[in-house]
């Protein structure tokens, strides 16, 4: 054999070498770190940059949470978490449409756990009335403003007679930060209308670069383990301080809520249906002297703007200081038990508004 001769077949078994390396490591890193619930719902997601909602999840996909339990992430023909419906209203059947974020998604609970379908197996359950539809059109990540896009596009579509839209205080956060922690997709450019408060917007911060070089990295986990190494930590940083809650809004942060609610409010009217928002407390707020002026604010709002608006903090203050399984999986995300103390008061609720036909004068206790 000639002077190098050998070097081919050397470098061949150099790769091979290599290529064996990174499949064992791969291995090991799917055995010892399976990938946590929030990394599973990042494939949910696809941008659409010629729709002014941005994103949204895929149909007919779905992703398995084993950290999280085993929970199912399935979505239908129209990329929603739900069954499927048809657009065209069934005769006879009264309608409601839930427009969210991860609360209404169901983060971490069966489809069949969360709010939306415990509300509509507990409508559907009532002697008298309709029946009744509640579909699920609630998406990670999104604020008022994707959800007045989704509403327009799409939902009403859905022939509501009923729209629900569900506030989490942590849509008053700069979006950048929440929708990357969702999707990680290069959404491209913004628009200040999706901000509360465009003038603190902020810059995209390096680990959502990182985070997206974790979704390029597909179903590898050593790859995903490599990006989340390479986000450095004051990105860390910026980006949990995105998510902190937002207690004290400005009245510019408010006049953007009440823009959007009232907007989305005459689109479902001029439809013919209704729309209420539902505000959901976070952990930490059912202490009983915990702050409450977003709530505050939001009853207001909608008293000036003519929309229901139904606060969860005083049931979930309630329901806390009775025995049971947690309310909360963590400082947002309601556990199964939470989701039904929810559908059980927003039927109560909206009885009591007599936004539900059939529904008796006792307000569903």
């Amino acid at each position: 054999m000639g002077p190098g001769q050998g070097a081919l077949p050397r470098f061949a078994a150099a790769i091979a070498g290599v290529v064996a390396a990174i499949v064992l490591l791969e291995i090991v890193a799917r055995l010892v770190l399976p990938p946590t619930p929030q990394q599973v719902l990042r494939g949910l997601h696809r941008a659409t940059p010629d729709r002014p909602w941005l994103y949204e999840l895929k149909p007919n996909e779905e992703r398995h949470a084993a950290a999280a339990g085993g929970v199912v992430y399935a979505t239908n023909a129209d990329g929603f978490r739900d069954h499927a419906h048809a657009r065209d209203k069934p005769q006879g059947t009264f309608r409601v449409v839930v427009l969210g974020d991860s609360v209404s998604f169901g983060y971490g609970v069966a489809l069949e756990a969360t709010f939306v379908k415990q509300l509509e197996s507990r409508l559907q359950g009532l002697a008298a009335g309709p029946r009744f539809e509640v579909l699920n059109l609630g998406v990670s990540g999104y604020n008022p403003y994707t959800e007045a896009e989704l509403l327009r596009g799409v939902a009403l579509a859905y022939e509501p007679d009923l729209v629900l839209v569900q506030f989490c205080i942590n849509d008053l956060n700069d979006p950048t930060q929440h929708f990357d922690t969702s999707t990680m997709l290069a959404l491209g450019a913004i628009p200040d209308e999706a901000f509360p408060d465009p003038g603190r917007r902020k810059a995209p911060a390096p680990a959502a670069v990182a985070g997206r070089i974790e979704v390029a990295c597909g179903y590898s986990r050593l790859c995903g383990l490599l990006a989340a190494a390479l986000t450095p930590a004051p990105a860390r940083e910026d980006q949990v301080a995105a998510l902190v809650p937002h207690e004290d809004p400005s009245s510019a942060e408010i006049a953007w809520l009440e823009r959007l609610y009232t907007r989305m409010a005459s689109d479902t009217r001029a439809r013919g249906g209704e729309l209420a928002v539902v505000v959901f407390p976070y952990e930490t707020q059912l202490e009983e002297d915990s702050p409450s002026a977003v709530q505050d604010e939001l009853r207001a709002l909608g008293v000036r703007a003519g929309v229901p608006v139904i606060d969860l903090l005083p049931v979930f203050r309630r329901a806390s200081a009775e025995p049971g399984e947690r309310l909360f999986l963590d400082m947002w995300h309601p556990s199964p038990r939470g989701q039904q103390v929810a559908a059980k008061e927003i039927l109560r609720a909206l009885a009591c508004a007599r936004l539900l036909p059939g529904v008796d004068a006792r307000c569903a206790d």
